[in-house]
């Protein structure tokens, strides 16, 4: 099957971008999209996946197990992936589709009460990595990355290049957003603390592109399909029709960066989070953090994301 599109033929990659993903995989659909887009661009040669780590475990113990699968599939069944132990503090629930990741596919995965701890696959990847070298996507609760900021400093100092975080809602907005209510102390101690550059991507980016029905262009044996079959959406399986692509947005930033075509960037100020969880954007001429504005065509940019959901594994573009 033909699977480049002029979309994706617009790009050319330099060095791929060094990254660990760092992702809620229990609730929506989306971070099993984002899995599949950052293997994809993976495949093309645009990052590096040096781990992944799980910051929400659920009430299913599966959240790292459906990580895994999805790893297998893609061929890096190998890629070291850890969960919190500490975890967020509200807005638990289920998954719709961690138990059937477990137990319908391939993978080595323990439950994630029994995986390696997140903070230790963080003081590990990034202590092998180049100084300045690493981005990290967030796309869940900010458990890990909190407890990685006040326990190892020096090494966030030293590593991180670039945080991206999919949360909030920017420039302001009178309710909070999951991923930051999640854990509000968590969120508050990266939003108000965290000392290298800060790119926030709101609620507001991934609302507005809608992916996933081409997931029925996959195989049966495709653990992503199974997740967009699997969980609900405007009362029908995501996969019928789509749905937002929050995470999607986030990951695809954080490799490819602020793409002119697509995105501008809003600088001189700073998130402040309250204890409620709501987020404010405040001036501040000093920070290093930025939040991103969608400029492109919601549609083409939502078709680029999708071709990137749906690439079968190995595929180079």
């Amino acid at each position: 099957m033909p699977w480049l599109s002029p979309l994706l033929s617009l790009h050319l990659a330099a060095a791929p971008v060094r990254l660990i993903l760092d992702t809620d995989m229990s609730g929506d659909a989306d971070d099993a999209g984002a899995l599949a887009l950052l293997h994809a661009l993976a495949d093309r040669g645009e990052v590096s996946l040096l781990a992944v780590a799980v910051n929400r475990r659920d009430h299913t113990n599966a959240s790292a197990a459906a990580v895994a699968a999805i790893n297998t599939w893609y061929r890096r069944g190998d890629l070291p992936l850890g969960t919190d132990k500490i975890g967020p503090t509200d807005l638990q629930r289920t998954s719709a589709y961690t138990r059937a990741l477990r137990d319908e596919f391939p993978h080595a995965c323990l439950p994630d009460d029994r995986c390696p701890d997140a903070l230790d696959l963080y003081r590990h990847t990034l202590a092998a990595e180049a100084d300045g070298a690493v981005t990290i996507c967030s796309i869940g609760a900010l458990s890990n990355l909190a407890e990685l900021w006040r326990r190892e400093p020096e090494l966030v100092r030293r590593k991180v290049a670039r945080l991206v975080i999919m949360a909030g809602r920017f420039p302001n907005h009178p309710e909070w957003e999951t991923n930051v209510r999640t854990h509000v102390a968590a969120a508050q101690t990266v939003a108000h603390e965290w000392p290298g550059e800060l790119v926030w991507q709101g609620f507001e980016i991934g609302d507005h592109l809608i992916t996933g029905a081409r997931l029925r262009e996959s195989p049966a044996g495709n653990p992503v399909r199974r997740a967009y079959e699997l969980r609900p959406y405007a009362g029908r399986p995501a996969i019928d029709g789509g749905q937002p692509s929050f995470d999607q947005a986030a990951a695809l930033y954080a490799v490819r960066g602020a793409q002119p075509e697509w995105w501008s960037l809003v600088r001189g100020g700073r998130a402040r989070i309250d204890a409620a969880g709501v987020l404010r954007w405040l001036p501040d001429p000093a920070s290093r953090q930025a939040y991103v504005q969608l400029i492109g065509d919601r549609g083409e940019l939502a078709a680029l994301i999708e071709e990137l959901m749906v690439a079968p594994p190995g595929w180079r573009g």
